[in-house]
Protein backbone atom coordinates (compact mmCIF):
# COMPACT_ATOMS: atom_id res chain seq x y z
CA UNK A 1 0.00 0.00 0.00
CA UNK A 2 1.47 3.64 -0.40
CA UNK A 3 2.60 4.99 2.06
CA UNK A 4 0.51 8.75 2.52
CA UNK A 5 1.33 9.56 5.96
CA UNK A 6 4.31 8.97 8.82
CA UNK A 7 4.47 6.34 11.23
CA UNK A 8 3.06 6.94 14.30
CA UNK A 9 3.14 4.73 18.03
CA UNK A 10 0.80 1.62 18.24
CA UNK A 11 -1.17 3.22 21.10
CA UNK A 12 -3.92 3.66 18.85
CA UNK A 13 -4.83 0.18 18.02
CA UNK A 14 -8.77 0.29 16.04
CA UNK A 15 -9.89 3.52 14.25
CA UNK A 16 -13.79 3.54 13.71
CA UNK A 17 -15.57 5.92 11.40
CA UNK A 18 -18.91 6.48 10.98
CA UNK A 19 -18.52 8.30 6.70
CA UNK A 20 -21.26 10.62 7.14
CA UNK A 21 -21.80 13.80 4.31
CA UNK A 22 -21.35 11.66 0.73
CA UNK A 23 -24.95 12.96 -0.23
CA UNK A 24 -24.32 16.80 1.34
CA UNK A 25 -20.99 16.97 -0.29
CA UNK A 26 -22.45 15.97 -3.65
CA UNK A 27 -25.17 18.73 -3.85
CA UNK A 28 -22.69 21.95 -2.96
CA UNK A 29 -20.71 20.45 -5.93
CA UNK A 30 -23.58 20.17 -8.10
CA UNK A 31 -23.42 16.76 -8.68
CA UNK A 32 -26.37 13.85 -8.52
CA UNK A 33 -26.45 13.05 -5.15
CA UNK A 34 -25.44 8.93 -6.19
CA UNK A 35 -22.09 10.46 -7.09
CA UNK A 36 -21.22 11.49 -3.55
CA UNK A 37 -22.03 7.76 -2.22
CA UNK A 38 -19.09 6.51 -5.59
CA UNK A 39 -16.48 9.37 -4.30
CA UNK A 40 -16.91 7.98 -0.65
CA UNK A 41 -16.94 4.46 -1.55
CA UNK A 42 -13.40 5.52 -2.98
CA UNK A 43 -12.30 7.91 -0.34
CA UNK A 44 -12.52 4.62 2.29
CA UNK A 45 -9.62 2.93 0.22
CA UNK A 46 -7.20 5.94 0.98
CA UNK A 47 -8.31 5.66 4.36
CA UNK A 48 -7.77 1.95 4.98
CA UNK A 49 -4.00 2.44 3.13
CA UNK A 50 -3.11 5.58 5.33
CA UNK A 51 -4.56 3.54 8.33
CA UNK A 52 -2.66 0.79 7.60
CA UNK A 53 0.50 2.52 6.82
CA UNK A 54 0.55 4.27 10.21
CA UNK A 55 0.35 1.16 12.61
CA UNK A 56 -3.44 0.97 13.12
CA UNK A 57 -4.09 -2.66 13.31
CA UNK A 58 -8.12 -2.85 13.34
CA UNK A 59 -10.29 0.10 11.06
CA UNK A 60 -13.87 -0.14 10.65
CA UNK A 61 -16.73 1.85 8.68
CA UNK A 62 -20.16 1.93 8.09
CA UNK A 63 -21.79 0.84 4.82
CA UNK A 64 -25.01 0.88 5.28
CA UNK A 65 -27.16 0.87 8.26
CA UNK A 66 -29.98 -0.50 9.39
CA UNK A 67 -32.03 2.76 9.12
CA UNK A 68 -31.01 3.19 5.59
CA UNK A 69 -33.45 1.61 4.75
CA UNK A 70 -35.85 4.13 5.10
CA UNK A 71 -33.87 5.80 1.86
CA UNK A 72 -35.40 5.60 -1.79
CA UNK A 73 -35.56 1.98 -3.55
CA UNK A 74 -32.80 3.53 -6.03
CA UNK A 75 -30.81 5.17 -3.69
CA UNK A 76 -30.23 1.49 -1.84
CA UNK A 77 -30.02 -0.32 -5.19
CA UNK A 78 -27.51 2.40 -6.14
CA UNK A 79 -25.72 1.51 -2.82
CA UNK A 80 -25.68 -2.30 -3.11
CA UNK A 81 -25.16 -1.98 -6.88
CA UNK A 82 -21.52 -0.06 -5.31
CA UNK A 83 -21.16 -2.77 -2.83
CA UNK A 84 -20.93 -5.45 -5.18
CA UNK A 85 -18.57 -3.47 -7.31
CA UNK A 86 -16.09 -2.97 -4.38
CA UNK A 87 -16.61 -6.58 -2.20
CA UNK A 88 -15.05 -8.38 -5.72
CA UNK A 89 -12.49 -5.19 -5.75
CA UNK A 90 -11.37 -5.74 -2.28
CA UNK A 91 -11.78 -9.44 -1.99
CA UNK A 92 -8.55 -9.87 -4.01
CA UNK A 93 -6.71 -7.08 -2.83
CA UNK A 94 -7.50 -8.28 1.07
CA UNK A 95 -6.06 -11.80 0.16
CA UNK A 96 -2.90 -9.78 -1.95
CA UNK A 97 -2.18 -7.97 1.12
CA UNK A 98 -3.17 -10.32 3.89
CA UNK A 99 -5.75 -8.14 5.11
CA UNK A 100 -8.35 -9.83 7.49
CA UNK A 101 -12.71 -8.83 6.59
CA UNK A 102 -15.10 -8.99 9.34
CA UNK A 103 -19.15 -8.16 8.15
CA UNK A 104 -20.97 -6.52 10.84
CA UNK A 105 -24.31 -6.77 10.85
CA UNK A 106 -27.21 -9.08 9.53
CA UNK A 107 -26.72 -11.24 6.26
CA UNK A 108 -30.60 -11.78 6.32
CA UNK A 109 -31.95 -8.77 4.15
CA UNK A 110 -29.10 -7.36 1.94
CA UNK A 111 -29.08 -9.28 -1.32
CA UNK A 112 -27.47 -12.93 -1.20
CA UNK A 113 -25.01 -12.32 -4.25
CA UNK A 114 -23.64 -9.64 -1.81
CA UNK A 115 -23.87 -11.95 1.08
CA UNK A 116 -21.91 -14.88 -0.86
CA UNK A 117 -19.39 -12.32 -1.24
CA UNK A 118 -18.79 -11.02 2.33
CA UNK A 119 -18.91 -15.16 3.58
CA UNK A 120 -15.96 -15.64 1.11
CA UNK A 121 -14.20 -12.73 2.24
CA UNK A 122 -14.39 -13.36 5.47
CA UNK A 123 -13.70 -17.21 5.30
CA UNK A 124 -10.57 -16.27 2.89
CA UNK A 125 -8.79 -13.81 4.83
CA UNK A 126 -9.44 -15.61 8.43
CA UNK A 127 -6.06 -16.36 8.94
CA UNK A 128 -4.37 -12.86 8.32
CA UNK A 129 -3.05 -11.54 11.43
CA UNK A 130 -1.65 -7.99 10.99
CA UNK A 131 -4.61 -5.63 9.53
CA UNK A 132 -8.41 -5.79 10.10
CA UNK A 133 -10.72 -4.48 7.73
CA UNK A 134 -14.84 -4.45 9.43
CA UNK A 135 -16.84 -3.49 7.31
CA UNK A 136 -20.76 -2.75 8.91
CA UNK A 137 -23.12 -3.65 6.24
CA UNK A 138 -26.99 -3.76 7.26
CA UNK A 139 -25.30 -2.82 10.74
CA UNK A 140 -26.75 -0.66 14.03
CA UNK A 141 -25.42 -1.01 17.31
CA UNK A 142 -29.11 -1.43 19.05
CA UNK A 143 -29.71 -4.38 16.36
CA UNK A 144 -26.49 -5.95 17.45
CA UNK A 145 -27.58 -6.04 21.61
CA UNK A 146 -31.06 -7.48 20.66
CA UNK A 147 -29.55 -10.53 17.95
CA UNK A 148 -27.00 -10.99 20.84
CA UNK A 149 -29.27 -11.33 23.24
CA UNK A 150 -31.60 -13.65 21.54
CA UNK A 151 -28.32 -15.73 20.63
CA UNK A 152 -27.60 -16.16 23.91
CA UNK A 153 -31.26 -17.05 25.01
CA UNK A 154 -31.40 -19.54 22.48
CA UNK A 155 -27.96 -21.06 23.70
CA UNK A 156 -28.94 -21.01 27.23
CA UNK A 157 -26.48 -18.84 28.43
CA UNK A 158 -26.50 -15.88 30.94
CA UNK A 159 -26.63 -12.38 29.62
CA UNK A 160 -23.30 -11.61 31.35
CA UNK A 161 -21.01 -9.25 29.87
CA UNK A 162 -18.34 -11.64 28.82
CA UNK A 163 -21.00 -13.39 27.22
CA UNK A 164 -21.58 -10.15 25.28
CA UNK A 165 -18.87 -9.55 24.01
CA UNK A 166 -17.62 -13.20 22.64
CA UNK A 167 -20.97 -13.01 20.52
CA UNK A 168 -21.08 -9.47 19.22
CA UNK A 169 -20.71 -9.07 15.55
CA UNK A 170 -17.09 -7.25 16.82
CA UNK A 171 -16.02 -10.44 18.44
CA UNK A 172 -12.11 -10.97 18.74
CA UNK A 173 -11.99 -7.13 17.35
CA UNK A 174 -10.82 -4.86 20.26
CA UNK A 175 -12.92 -1.98 21.34
CA UNK A 176 -12.26 1.27 18.76
CA UNK A 177 -9.91 3.90 20.52
CA UNK A 178 -10.70 6.21 18.48
CA UNK A 179 -14.77 7.69 16.66
CA UNK A 180 -14.42 9.58 13.90
CA UNK A 181 -17.69 11.14 12.22
CA UNK A 182 -17.30 13.03 9.60
CA UNK A 183 -19.38 16.38 8.43
CA UNK A 184 -19.63 18.09 11.62
CA UNK A 185 -22.45 15.79 12.77
CA UNK A 186 -22.53 15.46 16.64
CA UNK A 187 -23.97 11.86 17.77
CA UNK A 188 -23.08 7.86 16.84
CA UNK A 189 -26.66 7.54 15.37
CA UNK A 190 -25.97 3.97 16.86
CA UNK A 191 -22.83 2.77 15.69
CA UNK A 192 -21.14 0.14 18.01
CA UNK A 193 -23.74 0.96 21.10
CA UNK A 194 -21.84 -1.58 22.92
CA UNK A 195 -18.22 -1.21 22.14
CA UNK A 196 -17.92 2.75 22.26
CA UNK A 197 -18.21 3.15 26.31
CA UNK A 198 -15.02 4.38 26.94
CA UNK A 199 -14.23 5.37 22.93
CA UNK A 200 -12.69 9.05 21.84
CA UNK A 201 -14.76 10.84 19.80
CA UNK A 202 -13.90 13.16 16.33
CA UNK A 203 -16.03 14.82 14.70
CA UNK A 204 -14.59 16.74 11.49
CA UNK A 205 -16.45 19.56 9.57
CA UNK A 206 -15.20 17.86 6.41
CA UNK A 207 -18.01 15.70 4.40
CA UNK A 208 -16.51 12.07 3.95
CA UNK A 209 -15.20 12.46 0.57
CA UNK A 210 -12.87 15.24 1.37
CA UNK A 211 -11.57 13.55 4.57
CA UNK A 212 -8.36 12.03 3.70
CA UNK A 213 -5.32 10.67 4.67
CA UNK A 214 -4.00 14.21 6.33
CA UNK A 215 -7.46 14.88 7.69
CA UNK A 216 -7.15 11.41 9.32
CA UNK A 217 -3.60 12.12 10.76
CA UNK A 218 -4.73 15.09 12.60
CA UNK A 219 -7.44 13.02 14.10
CA UNK A 220 -5.18 10.88 15.26
CA UNK A 221 -2.71 12.85 16.30
CA UNK A 222 -5.49 15.09 18.55
CA UNK A 223 -6.07 11.39 19.74
CA UNK A 224 -2.58 11.20 20.86
CA UNK A 225 -2.63 14.00 22.93
CA UNK A 226 -5.59 13.31 24.80
CA UNK A 227 -5.73 11.64 28.63
CA UNK A 228 -7.44 8.66 28.86
CA UNK A 229 -8.73 7.24 32.25
CA UNK A 230 -10.89 4.90 31.56
CA UNK A 231 -13.12 5.41 34.54
CA UNK A 232 -10.77 5.84 36.90
CA UNK A 233 -8.01 9.14 37.97
CA UNK A 234 -4.63 8.12 36.32
CA UNK A 235 -4.25 9.24 33.06
CA UNK A 236 -3.74 6.06 30.64
CA UNK A 237 -1.81 7.26 27.85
Amino acid sequence: MPAETTNIPNMITHVAIIPDGNRRWAKEKGLPTLEGHRRGAENFERLLNASRDMGIKYFTSWAFSTENWKRTEEENAYLFNLAREFTKKYKQKFISEKVRFVHLGRKDRIPADIVQILNEMEEETKHFTGFTAAIGMDYGGHDELLRTIKRLNELGLEVTEENIEKNLDTKGIPAPDLIIRTSGEKRLSGFMSWQSAYSEFYFPNEYFPDFGPAELKKAVDDFMSRDRRFGGDTPQK
